[in-house]
């Protein structure tokens, strides 16, 4: 699926990365056309129904509605995030300058987590997906796609400004947040070790987003993304999208395949079933 983008400016764009590096956040505004948000729209709606009711939930997410490992239901839920805007972004802030197997323009950032998430009418506390709030260094990006309209009554994303700084965990009790509301189409960004989380959800209506959680290479995945792809799919993928979703990075079963904790493309393996 081609999507046209609204093509961001130069002085656009870099006050989008000046507010992710001083504020830890920043929403991009009418990004994506509503013809396309509608259809995934649709797309997120009817995966939803063929969930297996059995899918393990934490309980502080119990009463939202979310859909786990979107790339392995449908291939399309990644190639809404390949924006050369997200990119450049991407690159800028999680990029590892040191990689041996690829160019170095290249990206070699990898698909950390990528789900579905409607509020419930509970709220979600506030936490960083980071894992450790590493302050200046930055490890891992979050990007946030609102398929519905994202505001205080349908239990919006909070954040709290600069917290991405902090090099602390979250203080859970604080009051000192900002509400990020928004329409379908509209792009939320943020820092990994930015304080967030969401209010409750005090309406009938679903605020279905889809939000990707993209890291260094070094770090795990929620997932074992790679080994989850089938091989129909997997014969589809680009070298870039392929790195995107880990494979460059799949860790070695013994030390006689190899020692090294990344592969060059060369070696990417013909088959799924052979990783």
């Amino acid at each position: 699926m081609n999507i046209n983008y609204r093509k961001i400016t130069k002085k656009e764009s870099l006050k989008h990365f000046k507010n992710i590096d001083v504020n830890g956040f920043t929403v991009i505004k009418n990004f994506i056309p509503k013809k396309t948000i509608k259809k995934y729209l649709e797309l997120t709606k009817e995966t939803f129904k063929k969930q297996k009711e059995n899918t393990k939930t934490p309980k502080v997410w119990n009463t939202a509605k979310i859909i786990y490992n979107l790339q392995s239901k449908n291939i399309s839920f990644l190639k809404i995030f390949n924006s050369i805007f997200f990119e450049n972004i991407l690159k800028k802030k999680i990029n590892d300058p040191h990689f041996r197997n690829l160019e170095k323009n290249k990206p070699n950032y990898i698909l950390n987590n990528l789900i579905a998430r409607s509020s419930g009418n509970g709220k979600l506390f506030l936490h960083i997906d980071s894992g450790i709030p590493t302050g200046d260094i930055t490890t891992f990006i979050q990007i946030m796609i609102p398929l519905e309209v994202t505001n205080f009554q349908t239990g919006c994303t909070v954040v709290v400004p600069k917290s991405h700084k902090s090099k602390k965990f979250t203080d859970r009790k604080t009051k000192k947040f900002t509400k990020i509301e928004g329409e379908p189409g509209d792009v939320f960004i943020w820092d990994g070790n930015l304080w967030h989380g969401s209010l409750p959800n005090k309406t009938n209506n679903t605020r279905w987003s889809l939000i990707a959680t993209f890291s260094n290479w070094q770090f795990k995945q929620v997932f074992d993304i790679p080994r989850s792809i089938n091989q129909k799919t997997y014969k589809k993928l680009t070298i870039k999208e392929k790195t995107l979703l880990g494979y460059l990075a799949i860790p070695s079963k013994s030390e006689y395949k190899r020692v090294t904790r990344s592969i060059s493309v060369r070696q990417l393996e013909k088959n799924v079933s052979n990783y």
